[in-house]
């Protein structure tokens, strides 16, 4: 897994408030904007959030399979 944050990526972010962790929640990365923050679309909810990439970790590589099979065999 690349360890570089990229759009199509699966993440995990944390909510803090004023410094205290406050949840957790997953989310796909659209893009980064050009104030070097990242565009997050949460799961669920589908609401799309800006969020500081301190509070982020890669969970998983965009998929780039076609079929949808993760480049795994039955």
């Amino acid at each position: 897994m690349n360890s570089v944050i990229s759009p199509g990526d699966r993440v995990s972010v944390e909510k803090t408030v004023k410094g205290f962790f406050r949840g957790l929640y997953m989310a796909t990365v659209i893009h980064w904007t050009s104030s070097g923050r990242l565009k997050v679309k949460l799961d669920g909810s589908g609401m799309v959030k800006i969020v500081s990439p301190e509070n982020v970790r890669k969970i998983a590589d965009k998929s780039t399979d076609v079929d949808g099979s993760n480049g795994l065999t039955k």
